[in-house]
């Protein structure tokens, strides 16, 4: 047997899977161990193996490939990890990271609620302080050329007075570089030769040689933040995973959408950020493409967390930054965004207008949320769920586990007293909040952004995402929701992983060059690229036939700060060929801005030229299973569960695992309790199982 390994890090679980050469998975949700994660990620592989009848060395023995997504990095900025780090940039410039993109710094990565008091927010503290900046005596200019010669003898003083302290990490970011990254180079030679090799070194030029002063800075001194801890980390998983016996490559999940091998994460470990959200999404493209979906709205639930992102004619949108902290930097990656709203989201009461608000504050692993009966005190979305009745406190996780119905109670009495109201109007009110903020983030990802809920299928994943998006279906006017693969949809991501190919990602900012476009150049432009990704898939171990290239360009109205990515062709390109990318430009700029909102009498700029190497790995297989077993539906029994949206208590369908299975029709309303998440069908739904056991209700 030959098994695909992933296991993705999340904030209060930590999930795996394996896949066997059927397409079987087996799943191993453990709780996340903050103090030390890889001692997560070695019990979620000691579960899985101890269901296959094996125990890790034995599963790693019959294992292809181990892939991995984790919030290691994403911890280390938003924790702040205490790390030195000093940064070398042009004389000048070394107050980019202190004013950020002025106004801008204040409410990037924001709250709606944070928006609302935006009195009290201020700028975060810079990346890496003023007097850890050091100004280099060089000048490249927006052209690429020299205009201001480097200075050796003071790059030395520099690079001596560096080794000199106590540091951890350093970034290099100078003017242009992305032009010309000369003078970058020589001043990480010089650095290598003065400071001690284990000091984590990156550089802007190697790491997102694009246009954006700041958001470039920004990610080469993220980069150097989190390398010592992400390196340690990924380092330690890679070495254990050889000591048990597993002698093949480490993949690591990217935001970007792709995986990368370990040595690659170690180096740029920025790009591990967020990447848990991005697998998902991957999982979601691979599961449209089998089931003809283009148009899909990727909504993830999880224990702190609810994340979004589109799909649009079977690709994932992306976007050029990213946003950790309120700090943005330049890291293309697959755009989502998160709110505070997970089941471990606390409830609490504003002061002053006494209303009942949900998040963004989590419980988190530990303690969790009340009725885990580990000490939390706090009332959560998950506590409303188990008083409604979805959560059944003597079968969650599939019965492994019990929970604590007095702690919810007695968790919901401040609430109580503080609003006035009953217990179970605390109840239907957190969940019917968390319900519409949820509704609430999808249009503002939808119709905000140009495009109709109604063109879109929803895949609800994540731990809770199945209980309670379904509910909210009506509210967006959407048709049809899917539960993916029914209950390993509590572990997308780690499914996501999986369908994942290697991904090199390589652009070149091409600043000034408006139309007409000389296809000679950009052809000649595409192709070097091409070649820089093909060497370093080939020497990743990919034959020719594994390789596959796409191109893209980002473009904009002259002199306009709007960039739109639009793909190009492969081979040699022709002047038809330029026409069609500057149509394609101008469509999808109006479909995202609206009618008549182009500029074209301004001219069109190439901005950005990018192409996205895959390296084809090993695909899990959907295993397609027989419908006769399952086509009575099985009902177990009915129970009486409050349901928020209709304020009553009604008569509800009870399936468990062994319950369901591929050609069963159910109609609402209906909870399924499954071993891994509960899934809750409103009223007016119906629905099937499909083949593949995924759960599609129609709304």
């Amino acid at each position: 047997m030959s098994y695909l390994v992933n296991v993705d890090i999340g904030g209060t679980h930590t999930d795996g899977v394996v896949i066997d050469e059927q397409g079987e998975i087996t799943d191993g949700k453990v709780a996340s161990t903050p103090d030390d994660f890889s001692a997560g990620f070695f019990s979620s592989l000691e579960v899985m193996a101890n269901k296959l009848g094996t125990d890790i060395e034995g599963l790693l023995n019959d294992t292809e490939l181990v892939s991995h997504g984790t919030t290691v990095g994403t911890n280390a900025v938003l924790e702040g990890d205490d790390v030195d780090t000093k940064l070398v940039t042009t004389k000048g410039s070394e107050s980019v990271l202190s004013m950020m993109r002025g106004a801008a710094g204040r409410t990037s990565g924001l709250s709606v609620e944070e928006y609302l008091h935006m009195q009290e927010v201020t700028k975060p503290d810079p990346l890496v302080s003023k007097k850890d900046t050091y100004g280099l005596n060089e000048r490249i200019d927006c052209m690429g050329d020299v205009v201001v010669e480097f200075d050796e003898e003071q790059a030395r003083d520099i690079a001596e007075t560096i080794a000199e302290s106590d540091v951890d990490s350093v970034a290099i970011s100078c003017l242009w570089s992305f032009l010309n990254p000369d003078h970058e180079e020589r001043m990480e030679e010089i650095l290598e030769e003065e400071i001690d090799s284990d000091v984590f070194l990156t550089r802007s030029s190697d790491l997102t040689p694009t246009w954006g002063e700041y958001e470039r800075t920004a990610a080469t001194a993220i980069n150097a933040l989190i390398g010592p801890s992400t390196s340690e980390y990924i380092e330690k998983i890679d070495d254990r995973l050889e000591e048990l016996g597993y002698d093949g490559t480490l993949l690591v999940m990217q935001v970007g959408g792709g995986v990368a091998p370990a040595e690659d994460a170690i180096r740029e470990p920025v790009r591990t950020i967020d990447s848990g959200p991005a697998a998902g999404m991957t999982g979601c493209s691979y599961l449209a493409d089998t089931l003809e979906h283009d148009n899909i709205i990727a909504a993830d639930m999880g224990g702190t967390s609810f994340d979004v992102g589109l799909i649009t004619d079977g690709e994932p949108i992306t976007k050029a930054t990213n946003v950790v902290r309120q700090y943005d930097y330049s890291i293309r990656n697959i755009d989502i965004e998160s709110i505070g709203n997970g089941g471990g989201s606390i409830a609490w009461v504003e002061e002053n207008t006494d209303r009942l608000r949900v998040g963004p504050q989590s419980v988190g692993a530990d303690p969790g949320p009340a009725c885990y009966g580990q000490g939390g005190e706090k009332f959560t979305v998950t506590d409303a769920a188990v008083l409604c009745g979805f959560i059944d406190p003597e079968y969650f996780l599939g019965g492994r586990e019990s929970l604590d119905l007095d702690s919810a109670k007695a968790a919901a009495e401040s609430l109580m007293d503080a609003t006035g109201m009953e217990l179970m109007d605390v109840a239907r009110g957190v969940i019917e909040i968390s319900n519409a903020q949820m509704a609430d983030l999808i249009s503002q990802r939808t119709i905000n952004k140009g495009y109709d809920p109604r063109n879109f299928t929803v895949y609800a994943y994540g731990g809770a995402g199945p209980l309670y998006l379904p509910s909210i279906a009506n509210r967006l006017s959407v048709d049809e929701i899917i539960v993916p693969t029914g209950d390993s949809s509590s572990v997308w991501s780690a499914v996501g992983i999986s369908s994942s190919d290697v991904l090199h990602r390589n652009e070149e900012s091409n600043m000034r060059t408006f139309a007409p476009f000389d296809p000679e150049d950009m052809t000649e432009q595409f192709s070097t690229i091409e070649d820089d990704i093909r060497a370093d898939l080939e020497s990743e171990g990919f034959d020719d036939e594994d390789i596959r290239l796409e191109r893209y360009a980002n473009l904009s109205y002259g002199l306009q700060v709007h960039e739109v990515t639009v793909p190009v062709p492969s081979g040699e390109l022709t002047e038809d060929d330029m026409g069609e990318i500057i149509s394609r430009f101008e469509e999808k700029y109006e479909q995202l801005y609206g009618e008549g909102a182009g500029a074209s009498q301004t001219g069109f700029e190439l901005v950005t030229l990018r192409v996205d190497g895959y390296g084809e790995s090993t695909k899990p297989s959907l295993r397609a299973e027989a419908a006769e077993a399952h086509t009575d539906g099985g009902i177990v029994e009915t129970e009486e569960i409050f349901w928020p949206a209709e304020n009553e208590y009604l008569d509800t369908a009870v399936y468990y695992q062994d319950d369901i299975g591929p050609g069963m029709d159910f109609d609402g309303p209906a909870v399924m309790r499954l071993n891994n998440t509960t899934v809750a069908i409103p009223e007016s739904d119906s629905g099937e199982i499909d083949q593949y056991n995924n759960i599609i209700i129609q709304s």
